[in-house]
């Protein structure tokens, strides 16, 4: 197969001065080739100024970003959009450390002109639910299946699960058998200071998974790989539509420790975007593309995107079956896009 990578736009040229550094992309389209893209931004990773920012790319421009979503006294993390009738759903999270996070909802019905209030997502439940990260999968019959995650001293996924477009969700565990790091190494990644915690003593001690990226090769047979803690990319299926999940497997796909993502075109080819470098907080450079055509058995050498020094991480990408929209961190100074197609 024959990997096409369009050169990079970044969806804004400089930030003008409205923040520092930005990370954590989430994109839909609409129907007329539109595009928003939120992400986090401020002065670093967890300070107090930082907010949910939105990029508009309207009949193939750009607009300015634009802070859509900011409450005094609360960080804001990672968001995630959903796009659907004509619905634009925004997910995120508020809290002072990723410990502590909970998730927030808001909609919008003009592509991301104006939004709604928000709320909790689930009232009275301060947890990460509905996504960590990745895009939602819609099953068949209109269910929302949402790739979450909680950190702290040990790191477990989860899928949420919604019936009813968002209105109620039930948690579907991911097991996973945690160790006690008796060797944890060292960081590798020259650019730790970026994150909201950065002390070796204490982020050496994690374990887990995290941040699950979804895909469906049947009616009732799904599938994840998930971030990890260990070096590798870790995987669990589910044959029952998602309600129970195998205890998580290391696969051969090197993890650096950093979030990754993937698409399945129309032909059953999963095309999966992530950092091919196999260490606990390794660096996050190549950003790299990879393919499977036997349900993710087997993988491709990878075809590196980025080769630079720096970050070049959290890849999100969607695809209508054959073209594919990527965006991703890029220095912490801006969100690239990219379009990808396979042959």
């Amino acid at each position: 197969m024959k990997i096409d990578i369009s050169s990079g736009q970044k969806v804004f040229e400089n930030s003008s001065g409205l923040f520092s550094v930005c990370h954590c992309s989430t994109l839909v389209k609409n129907e007329q080739g539109d595009m928003l893209v939120s992400y986090f931004a401020g002065t670093k990773e967890g300070a107090s100024d930082q907010g949910i920012w939105l990029s508009r790319r309207i009949n193939g421009t750009w607009e300015t970003p634009k802070r859509i979503k900011y409450m005094y006294g609360f960080i804001h993390w990672n968001p995630l959009l959903h796009y659907e009738n004509g619905i634009t759903y925004l997910f995120y999270k508020v809290g002072m450390t990723v410990e502590g996070w909970y998730t927030m909802i808001s909609v919008s019905h003009d592509f991301g002109k104006t939004w709604s209030e928000s709320s909790e997502l689930i009232e009275g439940d301060h947890t990460p639910r509905a996504s960590s990260k990745n895009k939602l999968m819609v099953t068949d019959d209109g269910r929302w299946l949402g790739p979450c995650s909680k950190e702290g001293r040990h790191w477990d996924a989860y899928i949420d699960i919604s019936p009813d477009k968002g209105r109620t969700w039930t948690k579907h565990l991911i097991p996973f058998e945690h160790i006690e790091p008796s060797n944890p190494g060292k960081v590798e990644w020259n650019d730790i200071g970026d994150l909201w915690m950065s002390d070796a003593n204490i982020i050496l001690e994690w374990d887990g998974i995290i941040q699950p990226a979804l895909w469906a090769s049947s009616n009732n047979d799904f599938h994840c790989l998930m971030r990890s803690t260990r070096g590798w990319l870790y995987r669990s299926d589910s044959n029952d539509s998602g309600n129970t999940w195998s205890t998580a497997y290391k696969t051969e796909i090197p993890n650096n420790n950093c979030g990754v993502d993937l698409v399945s075109l129309a032909g059953g080819t999963i095309v999966l975007f992530y950092n091919p470098v196999s260490a606990n907080w390794g660096n996050r450079t190549h950003l790299s593309i990879s393919l499977s055509t036997d349900n993710g058995k087997t993988w491709t050498e990878p075809e590196h995107i980025e080769t630079g020094q720096g970050e070049y991480s959290y890849p999100a990408a969607i695809t209508d079956g054959k073209n594919i929209d990527l965006i991703y961190t890029w220095q912490r100074k801006c969100i690239m896009h990219r379009q990808v197609i396979i042959n």
